[in-house]
């Protein structure tokens, strides 16, 4: 791999990364939500969604970074 296309990789991880915490914090407040409402199952149907979407850039980071 050229310098060129390690620099573009790693931009991209540094996307999803970015991406993913972004997605923690939401979670994170979230889940402080959930605490004073638990039974509220709108707000535990989005921290699945996030972890879900979590998830999958999870899977793609590593993808990106297996592929090089």
């Amino acid at each position: 791999m050229n310098p060129y296309e390690q620099l573009q990789l790693n931009k991209e991880v540094e996307e999803m990364a970015k991406l993913r915490i972004e997605i923690h914090k939401k979670r994170i407040k979230l889940s402080e939500e959930l605490e004073k409402n638990r039974n509220n199952k709108e707000i535990q149907d989005r921290i699945i969604e996030l972890e879900e979407e979590s998830q999958k850039l999870k899977k793609k980071i590593e993808a990106l970074q297996a592929n090089f």
